[in-house]
């Protein structure tokens, strides 16, 4: 059974549905597989010890869109789980157990998905690179030494590990595509909206999005295909009609009525590590080669998006993290007075990372810097926005790397933010414009003598997500690309 652990869920789908495969079998060894080596992960916070002894007997509809169904999954600690805990990697939450899902996990539920746990993350998705979290930084299956990449990291490092067929995280600013392209696996960002937010714990609430990490794109389509449904318990959730993403990214492409955009300021050699570059190229000649139409596009307002991103969402986090004060979670406060007791809390609650995107959110939100600070920066986001509707008059998909690094060793950042603020340059320009993208694998690079992985990313207009799974599924065809598990993961399935 360990031999079908680094498979792809749309293989496996079938086999469950018809019985040719056992899932509680199956997830007994996921289970035991992914408990055995995450001592070097360290992707999982907790363990959902009750889905282990559960099976169930229902008969899949293959008739119907196909689904991720009957599959170990994982769910970021962002996602409201009932009866598991869910404290957003913080220890102001530690021993919360929520009594409902998250919606997103409650779809999952539904279709007979077996919950394994939860994954590791930056504390309230704030990080780049894994390393805020309470629980200390999960590592990248590539090199133990490096990052897995933030704020998902659990999720991501879990997938690539082969420690589950697909993972929840949550994209405010590029924490599920960065975390995908360090760790080699598809991140999906899908618009904002089609997935809902209910039960996902807020950061910045007009930039947070869930969405999934998986092995490849027709996997992405799957886990659509289950949990984008309207909510009415989520007023931003967009979901008018049930579309079949799966059976759309399966169609063939076009590829000669096919206009991608390459935005010139995201490939420039003095910003892009050498080497991402060069598989970035090596990808557009690819599609060059199969007929696509390659369009220089240029993105005068590039270099305002990190600062508009890091102004807007340090404002948002600010108002949603006003309600940790110890009194309905957490531990019980201690001082002589209110004030003092809230201090307290608040000063151990909170890591440093958290405490400076408060500080500066209040700061921009304050009286005398409201307008000179969130307003210009809420300008320059609509700015954003008409410029990427302007470039999408002219092309179909944007295409970029996702990052212009490869991973990191653990620590080399800690001490410089800004550096690690740069590592979302090219991924939050799609949340400040309402896109859906999608990271995946486009090859490896080595450094210091480890192979680690570079990424892709494609970028369409907002609802446009089905024709971006179609592009991403169909490139993976292209390539000829298939999930790749780090060689000692598959050394240790294999033993």
């Amino acid at each position: 059974m360990r031999d079908l652990l680094a498979r792809t869920a749309h293989e496996l789908i079938s086999a469950l549905g018809t019985g040719e495969i056992n899932h509680n079998d199956l997830q007994e060894a996921q289970f035991g597989f992914a408990r055995s080596i995450d001592d070097q992960l360290n992707s999982f916070v907790c363990w959902d010890e009750e889905v282990e002894d559960q099976g169930w007997e229902l008969q899949m509809d293959l008739d119907g869109p196909r689904q991720f169904s009957k599959l170990p999954y994982a769910a970021k600690d962002l996602f409201a789980t009932r009866g598991l805990a869910t404290t957003a990697g913080s220890r102001i939450l530690s021993g919360f157990v929520p009594d409902f899902d998250a919606t997103v996990v409650g779809h999952l539920r539904q279709a007979k998905n077996h919950l394994m746990g939860k994954t590791n993350m930056d504390e309230f998705a704030m990080g780049s690179s894994g390393e805020n979290s309470a629980y200390g930084p999960s590592r990248n299956p590539w090199d133990l030494a490096r990052v897995a990449g933030g704020s998902s990291s659990g999720s991501a490092s879990a997938v690539a590990a082969c420690q589950c067929f697909m993972a929840l995280g949550t994209d405010t600013g590029g924490s599920i595509r960065i975390p995908a392209a360090f760790c080699g696996v598809v991140g999906y960002r899908p618009t904002y909206g089609l997935l809902s937010r209910y039960g996902m714990v807020a950061y910045s609430s007009s930039c947070d999005q869930a969405g999934t990490f998986t092995r490849c794109s027709l996997d992405a389509a799957l886990a659509m295909n289950t949990m984008s449904h309207p909510d009415p318990l989520d007023s931003t959730c967009r979901v008018e009609a049930e579309i079949d993403y799966y059976g759309y990214a399966s169609q063939p492409l076009h590829w000669n009525k096919l206009r991608v955009g390459v935005i010139r300021q995201f490939t420039d050699p003095t910003t892009v590590d050498s080497r991402v570059l060069e598989n970035f190229e090596r990808s557009l000649a690819q599609l060059r080669e199969a007929g696509a139409e390659i369009i220089e596009l240029d993105f005068s307002v590039s270099q305002y998006c990190i600062p508009a991103y890091y102004v807007i969402t340090a404002a948002e986090c600010s108002s949603n993290l006003a309600r940790y004060d110890g009194v309905r979670f957490g531990a019980e406060p201690q001082g002589e007075d209110l004030l003092e007791r809230y201090l307290n809390v608040r000063s151990e609650g909170f890591g440093e990372e958290v405490k400076r995107r408060i500080l500066l959110g209040t700061y921009v939100l304050s009286s005398g810097y409201f307008d000179a600070y969130y307003n210009r920066a809420r300008a320059m986001r609509a700015e954003i926005t008409r410029s990427l509707n302007s470039m999408f008059n002219g092309v179909d998909v944007i295409a970029c790397p996702t990052s212009p690094q490869l991973p990191f060793k653990l620590g080399e950042k800690m001490d410089d933010p800004v550096a690690m603020y740069m590592s979302d340059l090219f991924t939050v320009f799609v949340n400040l414009g309402g896109c859906c993208g999608i990271s995946m694998p486009n090859g490896f690079a080595e450094d210091e003598g480890q192979k680690l992985p570079t990424a892709l990313q494609f970028v369409c207009p907002a609802f446009h997500d089905s024709m971006l799974l179609r592009i991403a599924s169909q490139f993976e065809a292209l390539c000829d690309w298939s999930f790749q598990p780090p060689d000692w993961v598959t050394d240790r399935l294999a033993g």
